[in-house]
């Protein structure tokens, strides 16, 4: 009991300090020196932030407010992607869709569900990458793709089909960062490789 109670202070506490972290550049009251290093703070929010959502998912009992906070984590991360705001939380996308897609894929009950929209939000950031009509959205493939596929790793039944697939996009990538004919195929190949690698990790230690 007492090891549950740490653990949901720790990700309680993690998720406060990697918040700061993330928008420590408008914050005016902090010492400069924070402020000066906002890029550094920002690649350690994205440790805690999931950190913060690993043992959010593992350390409350009642997994039903985690899923709706992490699913609404989800919906705010693609309104910042896409919707016209300042630029401050434009940059937090990556990291809010990151870790509410670890939070929401262990806690939701709605697998079939989450299933299906995990595999479309995937399949529509790989299409984001090669569609040639809009470059701007070739910018935010990878916040579709990446967490697609880790809630499709994570509540996906079949954990032997959840790791081929990404194994398949691991070669994929490794494939067109190879080849020396398409710039296009070559420019994507980190976002499949980056993918792939992200889902098998999560399939093989779920």
């Amino acid at each position: 009991m007492a090891k549950e109670k740490r653990n949901q202070l720790i990700a309680i506490g993690f998720f406060v300090v990697g918040t700061i972290f993330l928008y420590i550049e408008g914050i005016s009251l902090l010492p400069a020196i924070m402020t000066e290093n906002s890029v550094l703070l920002k690649g350690i929010s994205l440790v805690l932030l999931s950190i913060a959502a690993i043992l959010g998912g593992i350390a409350f009992k009642n997994k039903g407010p985690i899923a709706i906070i992490s699913g609404m984590g989800l919906v705010i991360g693609f309104g910042f992607l896409y919707l016209p705001i300042p630029s401050i939380l434009r940059g937090s996308a990556f990291h809010i869709l990151f870790a509410c897609a670890v939070a929401f894929g262990m806690t939701t009950a709605a697998k079939r569900v989450s299933t299906i929209g995990s595999a479309l939000f995937a399949c529509i950031g790989i299409i984001f990458l090669y569609q040639p009509f809009f470059p701007s959205l070739g910018s935010t493939a990878l916040h579709l793709l990446l967490p697609g596929v880790i809630v499709f790793s994570i509540v996906f039944s079949q954990k032997t089909l959840c790791e081929r697939f990404s194994i398949g996009l691991i070669a994929l990538g490794l494939l067109a960062l190879c080849q020396p004919f398409f710039m296009l195929f070559y420019q994507t190949g980190f976002q499949l490789l980056l993918a792939g690698l992200t889902g098998f990790i999560v399939a093989a230690h779920r």
